[in-house]
């Protein structure tokens, strides 16, 4: 999944920090996305509870908690992002002390 993120069109020469800012900018839309599905099948949950079919609530919270555990790779693939942006911008301060 990660290589996925990092591909560009070929033609295309795009620098680093905007590869890993197309990047977090599409885990982002994919966190909105998740967090949505969740919230919906959290409702479609409460609906079956209602009506008293307790299997297909059993099934609404299986795929919510599907969901949750993308949601946590999802953010764990951003940290990253953020911690290889942050060791970038301290690389490029420490060449900039060095060449003063």
């Amino acid at each position: 999944m990660f290589a996925k993120l990092f591909r560009g069109c070929k033609g295309e020469s795009a620098s680093a920090s905007d590869q890993l800012k197309q990047a977090l900018e599409n885990l982002e839309k994919k966190e909105t996305v998740l967090q949505r599905k969740i919230s919906i099948e959290v409702e479609r949950a409460k609906q079956f509870t209602k009506v008293r079919n307790k299997e297909a609530a059993i099934q609404c919270l299986k795929r919510k908690r599907f969901y949750e555990g993308q949601l946590e790779q999802l953010s764990s693939f951003q940290m990253r992002i953020h911690d290889q942006e942050n060791k970038k911008l301290l690389v490029k301060m420490a060449s900039l002390k060095n060449s003063s």
